[in-house]
């Protein structure tokens, strides 16, 4: 069973929303943080559960989902860089403009609550209540959470409710999977439209690509998808797969160019933001290395070796 969030914020945030994941909102503090993680380590424990199937899967929740989110969001550093990913999203969503499409009733009313901080807590504090009371449900329960942290974030950078659209047939509503975010401006439309000649050609060439990328045959990969950009520079798609070659390769700088491109054209290109990511990851790694002290024989010398101190000269 895969422990992952692939709807509302954690749709694009690799697959995880470490808030949703405890049930806490996004602006929560390291003691909120701990007092939520042992009330929910509590109710996951093995022997609070009566049958085998039972206590294996409160097991992996636990190990799997719960420990790795607060292992983050406990630490000063991580919860900081977890923050950084959050405002980057953010920025996103508003410089495209986009728009969450609530699928729940919690989730609509804080989309047009007039008091967002209000109703995002009752709404979350509701949903946290039972989201580990059966856990069968626990992960629908925390992407619902998660929705309702993408709206939050949405609302609490300015956005506001669209104008009231008429209701997509039910065979062509969407379930909580198949959630969008739709720019402000676009109309909700029932079908999705037909792929343009380019497309299907920029298609072959980033499917190609995409095997050799995983058969570690980079400089074809690079080839496969420059070709594909002549035919459509504006390819999202293409951009960020391209940077990612870049950066299994450890040219960061090219990954980083190609990564931006493919946010500019989509705010929402997962493989653009996941790199974003591991690129800010490595300029933190280098930035700590640069600032830390000499720890090799000449930094030790300097001192008279590590019992210098006690026994060197006077």
């Amino acid at each position: 069973m895969a422990f992952e969030i692939n709807h509302g914020l954690g749709r694009f945030n690799s697959k995880r929303d470490l808030h949703a994941a405890l049930g806490i909102p996004l602006s929560a503090q390291p003691g909120e943080i701990r007092k939520r993680y042992l009330k929910i380590a509590k109710a996951l424990h093995p022997d609070s559960r009566d049958e085998e199937s039972g206590k294996k899967l409160a097991s992996d929740l636990l190990s799997k989902f719960v420990n790795p989110a607060y292992e983050i969001l406990s630490q000063d550093k991580e919860r900081e860089e977890y923050q950084v990913i959050l405002r980057l999203l953010e920025k996103q969503l508003v410089s495209a403009n986009m728009v969450p499409e609530p699928t729940f009733s919690l989730a609509e009313d804080l989309f047009n609550a007039t008091n967002v901080e209000e109703a995002y807590q009752q709404a979350l504090e509701k949903l946290a209540k039972e989201q580990y009371s059966d856990l069968a449900n626990a992960l629908t329960v925390s992407e619902q959470i998660s929705e309702l942290n993408l709206i939050y974030l949405w609302r609490s950078s300015g956005g506001k409710a669209a104008a009231p659209v008429s209701a997509a047939p039910p065979a062509t509503r969407q379930t909580m999977a198949d959630t969008q975010v739709r720019p402000a401006s676009e109309p909700v439309v029932a079908a999705t439209p037909e792929p343009s000649k380019t497309d299907q050609y920029t298609e072959q060439y980033y499917r190609r690509a995409e095997e050799l990328l995983n058969k570690g045959v980079y400089l074809e990969a690079i080839k496969e998808l420059k070709d594909a950009l002549k035919i459509d520079p504006r390819s999202a798609r293409c951009n960020a797969l391209l940077g990612k070659v870049y950066l299994q390769q450890g040219q960061n700088s090219m990954a980083k160019i190609h990564f931006n491109q493919a946010l500019k054209l989509n705010p929402q290109e997962i493989v653009a933001i996941q790199g974003m990511e591991i690129l800010a990851k490595k300029e933190r790694k280098a930035q700590q290395k640069n600032t830390q002290p000499p720890q090799g024989k000449e930094g030790r010398d300097k001192k008279g070796g590590f019992f210098g101190g006690l026994f060197g000269k006077k």
